[in-house]
């Protein structure tokens, strides 16, 4: 779209561009009247393009510890194409992330200047070194042919490969080494500036696995989110609900959360699993001894999940297609029951999906416990 401010884009656009968030794109607007967006007969906001380089402004001024008032006062000038100082070209050379130096010459080619990472790249070296003894690894490399052509002749731009700074025997990197205009009386300067490919596809395999680790964390947080607002509603069952409503709370839960088909839990007396009813109606209702399942036995003694074979499973009406697991409910070390979930795909649940069925786990044992203790004190009332 377009107005007399120029080309307009959506809020969602307009933060992807800037950084800056819709919530804190209104905020702004709210309490310091910028950005100014457009909105026709109320209908949603619209922002300048040409607001953006300011609000950017804006919020690196912040990150630099400005307030936001100090900030967006002292970017109200802002616009139009930036006028480039030379102090902000020499900022640009010093803390460019590559190797970059001036080599006077052409004999002895000596360091002129260094950048932060040409100094670190270099240790102690120091302009006026020698840069036979700054960098005697370079002696009879392209690199230093690459120097001395550019005085000598009228080359004025080579591209080479060469030795990679520091001691480090076996590799390499690339370099664009062009010479510099000087004026008459000047010493001629060379510029040697790393461009090395594979350092820049290793720089972006790196981004991108740091940006897949930064998406699992969010996938991560999000779910753990989930999770304990899931439990906060069941600890608030446990304390409040009998038995029954417990367990179906619980399996109703553990469904929704771990993606599984369907759930139940089996209590455990007398050397049986009484399952009855599931969650989704396809278990139970079954009575299962345990001695003929081994690894059913397992699980009643183990303190984490564990996936039943497939007569196990058939034993408690799990059909053909679906895989069982077993989480333990023990309080005490006394077990009590398992949690049975349906799955169509058997696969690793991996820890936070273990941590939260050892919750619920515990959560139905105690709520079990609570019962029985109930039970037991209304009978003796009763006498």
């Amino acid at each position: 779209m377009m107005d007399k401010g120029g080309q307009l884009v959506n809020a969602t656009r307009f933060a992807a561009l800037t950084g800056v968030s819709r919530e804190r794109l209104r905020t702004w607007e709210r309490r310091h009247g910028f950005p100014v967006p457009r909105r026709t007969g109320g209908g949603p906001r619209r922002y300048a393009l040409a607001d953006a380089p300011r609000v950017v402004a804006v919020r690196r001024a912040m990150e630099g510890g400005v307030p936001l008032p100090h900030a967006v006062q002292r970017t109200a000038s802002l616009g139009g194409t930036p006028e480039v100082r030379e102090a902000d070209l020499a900022a640009a050379a010093e803390h460019a992330p590559g190797f970059l130096a001036l080599v006077s010459g052409p004999e002895p080619l000596r360091i002129a200047w260094l950048n932060t990472a040409a100094r670190v790249g270099l240790g102690a070296t120091r302009a006026g070194d020698d840069l036979a003894r700054a960098a005697p690894w370079l002696s009879g490399s392209r690199l230093e042919e690459a120097l001395r052509a550019l005085f000598t002749t009228d080359v004025t731009a080579v591209e080479c490969e060469h030795p990679a700074w520091g001691d480090a025997p076996g590799q390499m990197a690339h370099a664009l080494v062009f010479r510099l205009p000087v004026g008459a009386g000047d010493h001629p300067l060379v510029g040697v500036l790393d461009v090395d490919p594979p350092a820049e596809r290793r720089l972006r395999a790196g981004l991108a696995e740091l940006s897949a680790e930064r998406e699992l964390l969010r996938r991560q947080g999000e779910l753990q989110g989930r999770w304990l607002q899931t439990l906060a509603e069941l600890a608030d069952h446990f304390r409040r609900g009998a038995a029954g409503a417990i367990l179906q709370a619980a399996t109703g839960t553990l469904v929704t959360q771990l993606g599984a088909v369907d759930a139940a839990v089996a209590p455990y007396m007398a050397g049986q699993l009484v399952l009855g009813s599931s969650s989704g109606a396809l278990l139970g209702p079954r009575v299962v001894d345990v001695t003929p399942f081994p690894d059913l036995a397992a699980a009643l003694r183990e303190d984490r999940p564990r996936w039943l074979e497939g007569a196990t499973a058939a034993a408690f009406g799990v059909p053909a297609d679906l895989h069982a697991v077993a989480a333990p409910v023990r309080v005490a070390g006394e077990p009590l029951g398992i949690v049975l979930l349906a799955f169509a795909e058997r696969a690793e649940l991996g820890e936070d999906a273990e941590r939260l069925l050892a919750i619920v786990a515990a959560g139905v044992g105690f709520a079990m416990l609570r019962d029985r203790f109930i039970e037991v004190l209304r009978g003796g009332y009763a006498s």
